[in-house]
């Protein structure tokens, strides 16, 4: 981890994930380099950034596969729909294929917090793992999902649907 650890916030986290970006930057898919790469996606002022932002709706859907025995092989996606930090718009993100997934939330009677901060990067098998933190004044939730790549929408209550990544295709 480098943005994640007690002190990866700092200019030196961020240098020291830049350069395993830039090492691993023909592995990365392409929707989770455009977001690495943006100059706006991890800063805390811009609207579309998931900092400090809310969660509305999550989903896990579940589909037949390709082949003749598609109920064996079923494929996973999952869609997170956050109010943004500024409360003036949606976030929606879409992992299309997702391999695993960890939720771990504390205290969640009274909603997930905030979504603090999160980290793009890679497993041994060069699958895309996004780690999120969730945060409270106390209490700190992680979720850990391994997909194939990330889609994003910017979805601003007075204007029109910014698509960041790839299109989301409604399910």
């Amino acid at each position: 981890m480098y943005l994640l650890q007690s002190d990866g916030r700092t200019a030196e986290g961020f240098a020291a994930y830049d350069r395993y970006v830039a090492d691993n930057e023909g592995r990365f898919p392409g929707g989770a380099l455009r977001l690495i790469l943006s100059d706006w996606y991890y800063a805390s002022y811009d609207h579309r950034g998931p900092h400090d932002s809310r969660l509305e709706t999550m989903s896990i859907i579940e589909r037949p596969g390709p082949g003749e025995q598609h109920w064996h092989n079923r494929q996973v996606s999952l869609d997170l729909t956050l109010r943004g930090a500024y409360d003036d718009g949606y976030i929606v993100l879409r992992y299309p294929t997702v391999h695993s997934y960890t939720l771990d939330g504390f205290a969640v009677e009274s909603g997930h917090a905030d979504w603090r901060y999160d980290e793009l990067r890679l497993d041994e098998a060069g699958h895309l793992v996004h780690e999120v933190e969730w945060c409270r004044e106390q209490d700190t939730g992680r979720w850990l999902i391994v997909a194939d790549d990330i889609e994003m929408v910017w979805q601003p209550d007075d204007g029109e649907p910014e698509i960041i990544t790839n299109a989301i295709v409604s399910s």
